[in-house]
């Protein structure tokens, strides 16, 4: 009997094995959609007992499923499973789908959303059914379900539910690969049908200048086909006096310059056409592979161009209003106007022949720029002026006018034709942005400009003292990550309303940027008056803020500065506010701090320490130590380079009051990037010595650089890096501004052959869903989790969880901070990767670090 189970144990594992090896090779390859999710499909069922899985997604509508994978269920089933309504109460798929959240029914036949599916579920004699929603892994958008049925009545053990929730993570990375392809195909087709069906002549020429490809409208234009042109130089038939001028534009356009300009040419038959040429630089893989070319035969037009010179200050005026006035008889009386002057002024030509001009000035029409004009009608000058005029109708409208003299050829003024243009929704959107630049566009409170203004304006003007309150939210940007900028724009919106609706008349409150308003207060005039302002407008942050289903609850610090304390500058009470405010923070949410000239040492600390900081940047006082990292054996296999700042003055200054400021400022990027750069130079050294690896901190704001990429490949060029030589340590914390392009950079990380390292895992804000798309090698547990590990057992809770789900993705792990033989005893009972402390090394400079691995 034993022999028997034993047989059919192999046979399930083999049939696993087979089901895993098929639905790997099925991902890899170019196989339909259907084939692949029907082999995930297959790989659940084996693992699951008595189940039957499908998947279903959203159909182009988006209201309704249609079931594109069922693996084991006969075609009956899944012929009723099309066109399923997405709406709570239809099933398990159908609901699962409308409330975007996982149903797991334990009984079908005692469900009320089975209802209408009692025959079928008989049928098939199925009793559970649990749908998970699967959604897009970039922008949560729903793409479908995926179903599991089991011949059982019951729910999934934790285990399964583990199983299900990869395997419905690794259907979404599938389809949406899917729709990326089917997207980029269709990109492509659009791409070859713009050049092949341009009607322009389109080129693209090499970096040498020959012609590469062409396409039907440019073999037209020179006579000559694709064959003949291709392999040509580009300046194949460009007229001799133009060559020089083509080769510096196309010269110009190889260093990335786009170029427009026009040249002649005389195609094979010998006819000179006169092209009008546009050069774009061609860029492929971020280099310039070759230019762009669009040319435009302007032949004909040309020659309109050359005939119709003496009527091209009429031409140009077609669109606009066109008057013609006698300049040799009294009062300059119109003899012509054009259709559009008929539909900006109401007026038709038989109404204005024969009179002045002047008929269309009212009662509001500037007198000063009447007498302009008169004046230059008697110098027979140009005029160039911006009047109101009114229409037929009576409504004033804004005219832009530009009168100019006619010569006859003896060069006497014969007539004035006079060019007008309707620019009234011109002035009113001039007005419109007048009034935006200096209020702010989400609140429509005052911007920083309209307070500086302001506060200029009060500080001169009142005798008495006047008080600028900074008010900051608590908590915003972590709901603004989290919840959206959608909400986060709402709460603004909302907190601008609370706050003005409290705001005395006469003062100014202004959104300073950001989750910071300013409020200048000039209604009062005594210290004490103005607390139960500051308490009233922290009581605004009483109620929670709502939106949508979600409540946020939000406080606020206020920071206060009086005029009463001379400064040079009245925005200098701005920042003194802001002093005040960061000290109210520091004291608890929900307070108010009066400035004082002591809170402003600190401020003052901090602009001396980033001039410091610059200066050291600057004359290279910076150092690069390495702390070894070793694995469970205790074999060192890398080392982490880690920056520390020599101060000329103060001696060694800790990272931890430098690195932060430096963060803020920007300063890290040029400080990682000699980091970087030192780290390289020294791997050599470092591998001779038996370090193979170095890992090296990478901040988010380096990130946020588009050289980024490009300076860490030249350096790697530069030094010859090879693969996996080098780590980069990267917190969680850079996926919080944009995951998708951080995402994007950690992938052109790893095809320069670098290694990638989350380093701080568990302290920062990014989500778990994270490690389903991060291509991470390795997790750095950090210190606040390993730090008494062996007696603290909420730190060895969690880091038993990190080191298993990390197993599970295949990610090797390195506990941070080891101090202690126990700590590193529990690290390695519970198989950790590899572990780095001052139990072992602390960090060394380069001579100290080699004098140490001679001694190990």
């Amino acid at each position: 009997m034993f022999w028997l189970r034993a047989r059919k144990q192999t046979k399930h594992l083999q049939a696993f094995i087979d089901a895993e090896y098929d639905t790997l090779s099925s991902l890899a390859q170019e196989h339909p959609l259907s084939k692949k999710l029907s082999d995930i499909c297959e790989l659940v069922e084996l693992q699951i007992p008595d189940c039957f899985a499908s998947v279903m997604m959203v159909n182009a509508k988006g209201l309704a499923l249609d079931a594109v994978a069922v693996k084991s269920l006969p075609p009956e089933f899944t012929k009723a499973l099309q066109d399923l309504p997405i709406a709570d109460g239809v099933g398990a798929c159908g609901t699962a789908a409308a409330i975007k959240q996982p149903v797991i029914v334990e009984d079908m036949l005692n469900d009320s959303r089975f209802e209408a599916f009692l025959a079928l579920v008989e049928q098939f004699n199925l009793r559970a059914a649990w749908s998970y929603p699967v959604f897009s892994p970039t922008d949560r958008r729903l793409l479908g379900t995926f179903a599991l049925y089991s011949t059982q009545a019951c729910t999934p053990k934790l285990s399964e539910e583990r199983l299900i929730e990869r395997s419905r993570d690794l259907i979404s990375l599938v389809i949406a690969q899917h729709q990326d392809r089917i997207e980029r195909l269709r990109s492509e087709q659009q791409t070859a049908s713009l050049f092949e069906h341009n009607p322009e002549a389109v080129f693209t020429l090499d970096l040498n200048g020959h012609f590469t490809s062409v396409n039907k409208a440019c073999e037209k234009l020179v006579e000559l086909s694709a064959q003949e042109l291709i392999g040509q130089p580009y300046d194949i038939g460009i007229v001799e006096e133009d060559k020089a001028l083509t080769r510096e534009h196309f010269e110009a356009a190889k260093r990335g310059e786009p170029q427009h300009y026009q040249l002649r040419i005389f195609n094979s038959k010998g006819a000179l056409k006169k092209l009008e040429i546009t050069n774009m630089p061609m860029i492929v893989d971020g280099k310039i592979a070759g230019v762009h070319g669009i040319g435009k035969d302007i032949t004909q037009q040309s020659e309109y161009e050359e005939r119709l010179q003496i009527l091209n200050r009429s031409v140009e005026a077609s669109t606009n209003g066109v008057v013609i006035s006698d300049a040799r008889r009294p009062g300059f009386p119109i003899i012509y106007i054009n259709p559009a002057f008929t539909a900006i002024s109401g007026y038709e030509a038989d109404e204005v022949i024969g009179r002045n001009c002047r008929f269309l000035q009212g009662l509001d029409t500037d007198p000063n720029t009447v007498r302009e004009i008169a004046s230059a009608l008697r110098e027979q000058r140009e005029i160039r002026c911006t009047i109101r005029n009114y229409r037929k109708n009576g409504k004033p409208f804004w005219n832009e006018l530009i009168i100019s003299p006619v010569r006859d050829v003896n060069g006497e003024v014969s007539h004035f034709v006079g060019l007008q243009n309707d620019i009234s929704e011109r002035v009113e959107r001039e007005a419109e942005l007048a009034y935006n630049a200096e209020h702010d566009v989400l609140t429509g409170l005052p911007n920083r400009t309209a307070l500086e203004r302001f506060l200029q304006r009060s500080v001169s003007n009142n005798e008495a003292r006047v008080y600028v309150l900074f008010i900051d939210l608590d908590g915003f940007k972590p709901v603004n990550d989290s919840l959206g900028h959608e909400c986060g724009d709402h709460i603004l919106v909302q907190t601008a309303q609370r706050l003005s609706s409290v705001m005395p008349k006469q003062d100014l409150l202004a959104r300073f940027g950001g989750d910071e308003f300013v409020a200048v207060i000039q209604s009062v005039t005594r210290d004490e008056d103005v607390i139960p302002l500051a308490r009233q407008i922290l009581s605004q942050f009483d109620a929670p803020f709502v939106y949508d289903d979600a409540e946020v609850s939000l406080s606020a610090a206020i920071g206060i500065a009086s005029s009463e304390i001379a400064v040079k500058n009245p925005n200098e009470l701005i920042q003194q506010a802001d002093v005040a405010m960061y000290e109210a923070k520091r004291r608890g949410s929900g307070t108010y701090q009066w400035f004082s000239p002591d809170l402003d040492l600190d401020t003052q600390q901090q602009i001396t320490l980033r001039a410091q900081l610059q200066d050291a940047i600057q004359k290279n006082q910076f150092e690069v130590f390495y702390q070894p990292i070793v694995s469970r054996t205790g074999s060192i296999v890398g080392a982490e380079a880690l920056v520390r700042w020599n101060h000329p003055e103060r001696g060694y200054i800790s990272p931890a009051d430098f690195i932060p400021l430096a963060e803020r400022t920007g300063q890290i990027v040029a400080i990682g990037t000699w980091v970087l750069e030192q780290a390289c130079e020294d791997l050599e050294v470092l591998r001779e010595a038996g370090v193979g690896q170095v890992s090296v901190n990478f901040s988010p704001m380096q990130f946020y650089r588009d050289d980024f990429i490009e300076s860490v490949a030249h350096l790697l060029k530069k030094f010859q890096i090879k693969p996996n030589q080098l780590v980069a340590e990267i917190t969680e914390n850079v996926l919080l501004r944009d995951s998708s392009g951080a995402l994007k950079m950690m992938e052109e990380l790893r095809e320069l052959g670098l290694e990638i390292a989350l380093d701080d895992f568990g302290t920062g804000f990014a989500s778990l869903s994270y490690l389903n798309v991060i291509p991470a090698q390795k997790l750095k547990i950090d210190r606040c989790f390993v730090q008494d590990i062996d007696s603290n057992p909420r730190n060895a809770a969690i880091t038993r969880g990190v080191l298993t789900m990390a197993a599970e993705l295949g990610i090797e792990v390195v506990g941070e901070g080891v101090e202690t033989e126990a700590e590193r005893d529990y690290l390695t009972r519970y198989a950790c990767d590899f572990m780095q402390g001052y139990l072992f090394c602390k960090p060394l400079p380069l001579a100290e670090l080699l004098a140490w691995l001679n001694d190990e």
